[in-house]
């Protein structure tokens, strides 16, 4: 066997390598999102508080070029039933979804992304989640599965290929058709029926066996479910007779790389290149010969490894990547975290004094941020094999396809789970990149900027719907006065940025008329991120009792009443107006109910804009529904009950073509009546001032929603639901099919501002509530940082219930080191 000698003399191809992985990584400064939840299952009319942590893709550092998180909330049809913009603090940036009670049984998965993500949706971090209802799952409510009527199982040679005569490695992998891995049996046969390799997956459907190929033989492997059923067939990759083969094994304090050739007679040494990276960090690089009689033997030591997938490639002497493979090193263990309940016991209602030590690999101090749960363990169990941040940000998040129950592989680590964790890396291919187009110097395009603020961008098209570049685009605003002109670009683009989650009055953009284009229009950038498809949900994670499940449910009914409403923000999210030329109907997700009581078709009334306002229009054309202004206030009144929703008047804008200002908009002050229907724009539950921004021009259709249609949206919909939808959040509203007199005017986009979670004080010099409103979470906190000295002290209280409680820490060190602590405190019923 020829050792690989550190002093060959690398050529040029060793440099390039070198150059264009770093600046793949300097150019594309990929970015990874994860979102820690405080609970691993919800019910509905529970309250889902998370927070994102956003980190770069290479070492995980929470100083990512992005400072803007999109989180979106979608049922198992893909339709967005809430969505928020976060601005994000040192990584970090706390939220909320709260389910409505009405909310029917079922999965729904939670997506989260910046905006430079976009350019490469496949990275998004995506989770899915079972929801328990008292309404039971209605068709469609579980994410789809895999149409097929017999297992997937396929078949991946170690290196990417069988090469005959060499003896290699064989991964398996079985999916059962419900998407989920299928633990099954067999042999592999050559077309003679003669046995020449036997195996059982050992966990998920996914295994090895070793084969030793033969030219010109073709191979079926003869597959069975251990649970039983019929013998399928499969073919196996066709026997390649000259090629590069890699065999990868760890030695414990190191890897060891055998690569071998089988070539044409009388082939002389070929000089290959080898490379191992993780995440762009180069553990290895170097050059060597390779010959039919004798294996190149490689030794990598793990101490030049970063924690996390090392890829292996082998280039051949024409520079193409031959053989691949990934295996992971857990070269750190990550943050050490020790969570200390001040006791082991508590009373009801009694305060818990945590104190939380964080230390790095080394043992020192650790300055970090943190968010803590404390569950209650009978109504929410921990899932061990659930997503945590160590798997996602170290495994899942640099692999294609969905990783089934990875928190396995992590949580108690041993021969086993190292076992697994290798079968699954040569099966799940790498996806962050393909060596080709990186090595010469094809990165793709990115119309999706990095942002450090909230911002408009969209795009400027002619009459066929065509990019325009060179036009200028202008913004103005008129509190304070001022504007702001940019030019599209190359592409047709333009963004306006800077916008600042205090800025709340209307804007006018507008592009100006050229010769080249007379009647520029504005397409704004607002269409939601490709959906990645043949993603499996995760199962049922429990099947509690109808005792325990009861128990889950009663717990949720017993909180206090709140907002139930799934819209996740206060500011306007603009549907995709982006045309591409083509008549296809794109879903308007703008709706989760299934109808309305009553529609008002805007393009029926005429003299719309002659109206003072969108509310104005209701006025007197729904029955059973009457709008009244007295003295600069409104009333509304629905199926008899009477809601007041007060508002005053001020000025503001117009949209007339002689004036430029607009007619007085409404502005919400103070109601002693909360029973006021819901007001929704373009699906987002919104305030009367935001209704009354839209341009008249731009407003579609009023929707009525009486009680029982506005269920989904839970309790705030008690008194009914109106909602509003402006032409522009329409994904199919063709901007040239009608003539607009005057730029629309536009709300600027919003943060959304994260709620607080409820903590009573319960001390003897303040009034104590009859019973604890709190459910399933006790305590949530978004921001538990560490000091200098790696420490940190938490405080809250207990509540009614008696029990076991889970404390679950997760978090990141300023150097990019994630960590998870759990611990447990016991609450004790009062004698």
């Amino acid at each position: 066997m020829l050792l690989l000698s550190s002093q060959s003399s690398p050529d040029a191809f060793v440099s390039q390598v070198q150059q264009q992985l770093t600046r793949f990584y300097q150019v594309t400064a990929p970015e990874k999102v994860y979102l820690h939840f405080d609970k691993d299952t919800y019910a509905a009319g529970e309250t889902m508080w998370f927070k994102a942590y956003v980190v770069d893709a290479a070492r995980h550092r929470p100083d990512s070029l992005s400072q803007v998180v999109y989180v979106d909330l979608l049922d198992a049809n893909q339709r967005i039933l809430g969505h928020q913009t976060l601005a994000l603090k040192e990584g970090g940036a706390p939220g909320d979804f709260a389910l409505p009670l009405a909310l029917a049984q079922g999965t729904y998965s939670v997506r989260a992304y910046t905006n430079w993500q976009r350019n490469t949706p496949e990275f998004m971090f995506t989770r899915a989640f079972t929801v328990w209802s008292e309404k039971q799952a209605e068709s469609g409510s579980t994410m789809p599965v895999p149409a097929t009527d017999q297992p997937d199982v396929q078949f991946f040679p170690e290196g990417g290929q069988l090469v005959a005569g060499v003896r290699s490695m064989v991964g398996i992998k079985a999916l059962g058709t419900n998407g989920r891995g299928l633990d099954v049996q067999g042999q592999v046969v050559d077309e003679q029926g003669v046995v020449a390799a036997q195996f059982n997956s050992y966990h998920l459907g996914m295994g090895r066996f070793e084969i030793q190929p033969v030219a010109g033989h073709r191979y079926t492997a003869r597959v069975r479910p251990t649970t039983g059923g019929p013998e399928l067939s499969y073919a196996l990759p066709a026997v390649q007779p000259t090629g590069l083969a890699l065999q990868v094994q760890d030695l414990g304090d190191a890897y060891g790389l055998t690569v071998q050739r089988r070539s044409t007679a009388a082939t002389p040494p070929e000089t290959i290149t080898v490379v191992a990276h993780v995440r762009g960090q180069i553990a290895y690089l170097q050059q060597g010969e390779v010959r039919d009689d004798i294996p190149l033997a490689i030794r990598i030591s793990k101490s030049k490894c970063a924690a996390g997938i090392v890829h292996f490639t082998v280039f051949d002497s024409q520079r193409a990547a031959r053989c691949e493979r990934l295996t992971f090193a857990d070269t750190a263990p990550g943050l050490h975290l020790v969570l200390e309940p001040s006791k082991k016991s508590y009373a009801p209602r009694e305060q818990v004094t945590l104190r939380v030590r964080a230390q790095d690999a080394q043992g020192r101090p650790a300055a970090s941020s943190f968010s803590l749960a404390v569950t209650n363990a009978a109504l929410a169990p921990l899932l061990t094999e659930a997503p945590n941040i160590r798997t996602s940000l170290l495994l899942t998040s640099d692999l294609r396809g969905q990783v089934e129950q990875p928190g396995y592989y992590f949580q108690t680590p041993s021969a086993a789970t190292a076992r697994a964790l290798d079968d699954l890396l040569l099966t799940q291919g790498w996806r962050r990149f393909v060596w080709q187009p990186v090595l010469a110097g094809q990165l793709g395009s990115f119309p999706y900027l990095h942002e450090q603020g909230l911002s408009m961008r969209g795009s400027v098209v002619d009459s066929r719907k065509l990019r325009v570049p060179g036009v200028p685009v202008v913004l103005t605003r008129f509190h304070p006065t001022g504007q702001q002109q940019v030019t599209s670009d190359a592409e047709g683009h333009f963004v306006f940025a800077d916008f600042t989650s205090r800025d709340s009055t209307l804007v006018k953009i507008e592009a100006l008329p050229m010769r080249k284009v007379r009647h520029p229009q504005l397409l704004f950038d607002t269409d939601q991120p490709a959906l990645v498809t043949g993603v499996p949900p995760i199962p049922l994670p429990l099947q509690p009792n109808e005792a325990g499940r009861a128990a889950r449910l009663a717990s949720v009914k017993s909180m206090s009443a709140g907002s139930m409403a799934v819209a996740g923000g206060q500011g306007v999210v603009l549907g995709n107006v982006t045309v591409h030329g083509t008549k296809a109907v794109k879903p308007d997700n703008r709706r989760i109910y299934s109808r309305a009581d009553a529609v008002i078709q805007t393009k029926d009334i005429a003299g719309i804009t002659t109206y003072r306002n969108v509310i104005e229009v209701l006025q007197g054309r729904v029955a059973g529904v009457s709008v009244v202004a007295n003295q600069g206030f409104v009333q509304i009144t629905m199926r008899g009950t009477t809601s007041v929703q007060q508002m005053r008047l001020s000025s503001a804008p117009s949209t007339t073509p002689t004036s430029r200002m607009r007619s007085p908009t409404i502005e919400s002050s103070p109601s002693p009546n909360t029973n006021a229907p819901l007001l929704l724009l373009d699906g987002v539950a919104t305030d009367i001032t935001m209704i009354n921004s839209v341009p008249l021009a731009d407003l579609e259709t009023i929707e009525v929603l009486r009680t029982n249609s506005a269920a989904i949206y839970g309790e705030r919909a008690a008194a009914g639901a109106i909602a509003f939808f402006t032409k522009h959040a329409n994904p199919n509203y063709d901007p040239a099919s009608e003539a607009s007199v005057v730029p629309p005017m536009y709300v600027p986009p919003r943060y959304y501002q994260a709620r607080t979670f409820y903590q009573p004080a319960y001390s003897s010099s303040t009034p104590t509530p009859a019973t604890d409103q709190r459910g399933a979470t006790l305590y949530w906190s978004p921001n538990v940082r560490t000091d200098a000295n790696g420490q940190a002290t938490v405080s809250f209280y207990c509540g009614d219930t008696p029990g076991t409680f889970l404390l679950v820490l997760e978090g990141l060190s300023r150097t990019g080191s994630p960590g998870r602590g759990t611990a447990t405190l016991q609450v004790t019923a009062a004698k």
